[in-house]
């Protein structure tokens, strides 16, 4: 992964071949439920054809503020 790849972001090294092993395996494990996926999907879309507009918590809006204008 990161050897391969030249990413060095992080530790500042590069993964072992063990590490590599370990999340290729773990990625491999990894069955997506088909009914939870629609599931999701149709949660998705009624509230997208809502129309109601989301708005972020403002604890979670990490934007930076707009120059001269108050807090969020």
């Amino acid at each position: 992964m990161g050897e391969r790849d030249g990413d060095r972001r992080g530790t500042g090294r590069a993964a072992t071949p063990e590490i590599e092993s370990h999340l290729g395996t773990a990625l491999r494990a990894y069955t997506p439920d088909p009914e939870a996926e629609r599931r999701a999907l149709a949660a998705f879309r009624t509230a997208h054809a809502s129309g109601r507009t989301p708005h972020t918590r403002p604890r979670d809006d990490w934007r930076p503020a707009p120059t001269g204008a108050a807090p969020r």
